[in-house]
């Protein structure tokens, strides 16, 4: 997937020194619908000062900028928003960034980096390969090290042929990759993989995106797990920076036991602000023993019975790029009396959510509401908390039962205690600094973002 960042003002800030003028849009505002697609650059901007009025979460905090010191309607939504102390969140992109988002798709080589290092002196390493990637072809995997620079114009140009080269470490040896961007779709749900421990059956599911056909795969693998009498489940959610809410509800709905399912308990119940409330007093997700939400390609239909697992717990492995619907699932399962484990560090913190909304070609995403369980509990601004603090091991693969977390997860759950260890996750570092474009020292690229919880359900 193509980096998606937050935005950006690229305007001046000088207009803010007036107090007043044509460019600093007041109420009464005109209705939203009745901007949509006037597509000169100063209706654009009338359209998303109504449209915040209207839906923003913190309508109160909208910063009062003077629109016409901004060159593009995005460098205006991005200013006028409220203080990152605040909304970390809401962002825009084009409408064709945010359809290709929205299908996995995406035109790259196909790696994840993370940053082990600090911000001022960066260590990227490789977190993982996408499937049938141009970098999983060339052999590429987790664990190498970029040793000095990319050589790329992928990102910067659309001078033919595009390349993305680079020197990297691997067990000490100093290797090269020359790479040609191709069409990928990212695979949000890795193969069910079963680990016998102790005479049990664990099933183990790496979950990268609540996106794409992630529901159908899903279903798929607890399928999978349910005929192998799989009876603990690990789910790897540390680089999921969320997705579609009826995704992780779903899942939900296979995680739940079967007598709290059959009453179909709330999963997420959404809080708008103070004018959408009446609008909203019916948006709430339930968990289900049956398929409840499909988009058009999907292969399982809706009324589809879902497997389940006969679960006692849950363990899930995080990072600080766990996020958003990925959050939801922990704090909706426990909402129902889950018990939910957390290995690894902290998550990012996003208790909210957006609806998507285009107009004249741009996507835009503002925080919408709170999603809340079944408890009224949606306290996890600051992430979650792990039950073991543990680092994210590179030099493991992910489902190898010697990785430290995935190794710590089996440790709890045979002997219920975390392991001895001396190691600390950074989340300053490892943790949030994900991206698929690494530069050199003193550029931290923007985390890999995705809208989270998006919506309630597939628009088509």
């Amino acid at each position: 997937m193509v980096l998606q960042g937050c935005g950006g003002s690229s305007g001046s800030s000088s207009g803010e020194q007036a107090a007043s003028g044509p460019g600093y849009f007041d109420a009464p505002f005109a209705s939203a619908s009745s901007l949509t697609g006037q597509c000169t650059a100063t209706q654009e901007k009338k359209f998303i000062r109504s449209y915040l009025d209207e839906v923003y979460l913190w309508p109160d905090q909208i910063q009062r900028r003077d629109a016409f010191a901004y060159d593009t309607p995005a460098d205006y939504f991005s200013a006028i928003l409220a203080p990152p102390s605040i909304d970390r969140f809401s962002f825009s992109s084009t409408s064709d960034e945010a359809d290709a988002r929205e299908t996995a798709e995406t035109f790259d080589v196909g790696i994840h980096w993370v940053n082990t290092g600090t911000k001022s002196d960066p260590l990227w390493r490789i977190a993982r390969v996408e499937t049938n990637s141009p970098a999983q072809n060339a052999g590429l995997r987790r664990g190498d090290t970029l040793f000095g620079r990319i050589n790329t114009n992928l990102y910067s140009a659309s001078v033919q042929p595009l390349y993305y080269d680079f020197s990297f470490l691997r067990n000490g040896l100093l290797l090269r990759a020359d790479l040609r961007p191709a069409p990928i779709f990212e695979d949000p749900v890795g193969p069910a993989l079963q680990i016998t421990a102790n005479k049990r059956q664990i099933g183990y599911i790496a979950f990268e995106a609540h996106y794409g056909n992630a529901q159908d795969q899903l279903i798929s693998a607890f399928q999978q797990m349910a005929q192998a009498g799989v009876s603990d489940l690990v789910l790897d959610m540390r680089y999921n920076s969320g997705g579609y809410l009826y995704i992780a509800g779903t899942l939900a709905s296979m995680l739940t036991p079967s007598p709290t399912l059959a009453t179909r308990p709330v999963f997420v119940r959404l809080q708008p602000n103070a004018k959408l409330a009446t609008s909203y007093q019916d948006a709430v997700l339930r968990m289900s023993p049956q398929l409840q939400y499909v988009d058009n390609n999907a292969f399982f239909k809706a009324g589809t019975a879902l497997p389940q697992l006969p679960l006692q717990r849950v363990y899930v492995l995080t990072t600080g790029t766990t996020c958003s619907a990925s959050e939801s699932l922990i704090n909706g399962l426990r909402g129902v009396g889950v018990t939910v484990h957390i290995i690894g560090d902290t998550t990012c913190g996003k208790p909210y959510g957006m609806a998507r909304q285009d107009n004249c070609g741009t996507a835009y995403y503002p925080i919408e509401f709170r999603g809340v369980n079944a408890r009224g509990e949606s306290d996890f601004a600051n992430g979650f908390t792990p039950t073991c603090t543990v680092p994210d091991d590179l030099d493991h693969a992910r489902g190898d039962a010697q990785e430290a977390q995935l190794k710590a997860a089996l440790t709890h759950m045979e002997t219920g205690s975390c392991p001895a260890s001396n190691l600390v996750a950074a989340r300053s570092a490892a943790t949030t600094q994900m991206s698929t474009r690494p530069s050199g020292s003193g550029y931290t690229p923007p985390q890999r973002q995705r809208p989270g919880m998006a919506i309630l359900q597939p628009a088509h």
